[in-house]
C-alpha cells in the first residue's frame, strides 16, 4: 500500500490500486507521472516509487528503463545552479542500484553516462564508467580521461582516482595530465595496503615504462624527488621487481 499512498499524497489526481498491480500499469502511471514532474520535490518522489515497486523484467520496459527515464527527465530539466548537485544525485542513483535487481544495464549506464557529458558532468559520468566492469565502458572512460588537458576539481577527485587504479588503468594512464595525480594519491595512501606497489610497478615496466616504474618505486619508498633521477629509477627497479 506504500506506493500508492505515496502517489496520493503527492498528487491530486485520483489513483486507484489497478493502476500499480501490474507492469504495465505502473510503467504507464510513472511515465504520466515524470511527464508532469518539474521540481527536485518531484522527483524525489518518484525515486521512492521505483524503490518500492518490484524490479520490471518485461522486454518493453527493459528496453525503456524508467530509470534512465528518470534521470533524463532530471538532467534536461535541471537548473544551471543545481546542476553539480544533480550530477551527485545521478550518481548516488545509480550507486543505489547495484547488485540487486534493479541495477542498470550496460546499455543503460552508457546511456546515462553520455547525458552526463552532455550536461557537461564528466566526473560523475567518469565514476559510473569506471564502476561499471565492462571493458568498452571503461575505454569509453579513458578516451574522455584522454581528452582532457587540464586536471581540476570538476573532473578529478580521490575516489576517481582510486577508480583508475582498482580498474588497472594505471599504465594507460601514463600519457594523461591524470598521470601523477595517480602516482601521489598512491604515495599517500600507500600505507593502508589496498594497492601493491611493486605489482604496479611491474605492469609499468612490462608495457615498456620503466622509468615510470622505477619512479613509483623511489617514490612509496620515501626518496626525495631531487635524487629521482633517470637511473636511480632504473636501479630501483632492477632492485625491487
Amino acid at each position: 500500500m506504500l506506493p500508492t499512498m505515496m502517489i496520493m499524497d503527492w498528487t491530486s489526481e485520483p489513483v486507484d490500486v489497478a493502476d500499480t498491480e501490474s507492469e504495465e500499469s505502473r510503467h504507464s502511471l510513472f511515465m504520466e507521472l515524470l511527464e508532469s514532474s518539474h521540481h527536485e520535490v518531484e522527483f524525489q518522489h518518484l525515486i521512492l516509487l521505483l524503490q518500492a515497486w518490484p524490479p520490471m523484467k518485461s522486454e518493453c520496459v527493459i528496453a525503456n528503463n524508467l530509470w534512465v527515464r528518470l534521470v533524463t527527465v532530471m538532467l534536461t530539466r535541471c537548473t544551471t545552479e543545481n546542476k553539480q548537485r544533480l550530477g551527485d544525485e545521478v550518481l548516488k542513483i545509480c550507486r543505489s542500484l547495484y547488485n540487486s535487481g534493479q541495477m542498470l544495464p550496460v546499455q543503460g549506464v552508457k546511456e546515462l553516462c553520455l547525458l552526463l557529458l552532455h550536461q557537461s558532468l564528466l566526473l560523475p559520468s567518469l565514476k559510473l564508467l569506471l564502476e561499471s566492469g565492462d571493458e568498452t565502458l571503461q575505454a569509453m572512460a579513458l578516451e574522455q580521461i584522454s581528452a582532457v588537458t587540464k586536471v581540476n576539481d570538476s573532473n578529478c577527485d580521490q575516489e576517481l582516482l582510486s577508480l583508475l587504479v582498482d580498474a588497472r588503468l594505471l599504465v594507460k594512464c601514463v600519457s594523461t595530465p591524470f598521470y601523477p595525480h595517480i602516482i601521489a594519491h598512491l604515495v599517500a595512501n600507500n600505507q593502508q595496503g589496498r594497492w601493491n606497489a611493486e605489482e604496479l610497478a611491474r605492469h609499468l615496466q612490462e608495457a615498456g615504462h620503466e622509468a615510470e616504474a622505477g619512479s613509483l618505486l623511489l617514490a612509496v619508498q620515501g626518496t626525495h624527488r631531487v635524487f629521482r633521477t633517470f637511473s636511480t629509477a632504473l636501479s630501483a627497479l632492477r632492485q625491487w621487481v
